[in-house]
């Protein structure tokens, strides 16, 4: 049984992307299919198929996808995304299953070593926070979308940008502000995009079986889960 305090007396934690690691969904796409059928919105989905196609034939990068998938939101109420976002949580994650158990586990195996468990993903609030609040977890750095003072979607998005770069950098200035050490804590993620996030932590576990993931975690002494 690992401790749960480091070497330097700081608080260790474990640092879960979500999609793909511990759902077998991408939440933000299947989502917005949810939602579009939810609220009839036939022409947006229409145009929001277009935008990412053509988007991704042009090997734009994963931060311009995820700015993209927020300005198509504009207008909309960060309330009401809330609340379709529970009835979401019901229906497409827990009727339909979609939880990877080996990671949820994982998850819990942390939690009862009074570890502090942390979802860093490039998904929103609506859809995280059913999630985390479903298995218990303490923590979530995510996009933040902008909301103008009636709580409507500016299609901006402000703070740090979890895709990339932008998980490490979120997790190392969490755990600055929360007394973390990164060196003894624990990082999960299943994408090539996931590599700076699991870098920047002690205990690095790719979960998956893509060849290049599986190269990478060889050489760099990481667990597979």
């Amino acid at each position: 049984m690992m401790q749960t305090k480091s070497n330097t007396n700081q608080a260790i934690a474990a640092f879960f992307d979500v999609d793909e690691t511990l759902i077998t969904i991408k939440s933000m796409f299947n989502f917005f299919e949810y939602l579009s059928e939810v609220k009839k919105l036939h022409d947006l989905k229409v145009q929001f198929d277009d935008a990412f196609k053509q988007a991704r034939a042009n090997n734009r990068p994963r931060e311009e996808l995820s700015s993209m998938y927020y300005q198509l939101l504009s207008g909309m109420s960060m309330d009401e995304l809330f609340s379709i976002g529970k009835i979401w949580f019901e229906q497409n994650v827990v009727n339909k299953n979609a939880f990877i158990q080996k990671t949820v586990d994982r998850l819990h195996q942390h939690q009862t070593r009074g570890e502090r468990t942390v979802f860093v993903s490039g998904s929103m609030l609506p859809l995280l926070k059913p999630i985390a609040e479903y298995l218990k977890v303490d923590d979530i750095l995510c996009v933040n979308p902008v909301v103008d003072q009636q709580r409507i979607l500016t299609g901006e998005i402000t703070g740090i940008q979890t895709i990339g770069a932008g998980k490490a950098t979120a997790i190392e200035k969490f755990a600055l502000e929360q007394g973390i050490d990164l060196s003894s804590s624990y990082g999960y993620g299943d994408d090539i995009s996931d590599l700076n996030m699991l870098s920047c932590v002690g205990h690095s576990v790719y979960v998956g079986d893509h060849p290049t993931m599986l190269q990478l975690a060889k050489q760099n002494n990481w667990q597979v889960l």
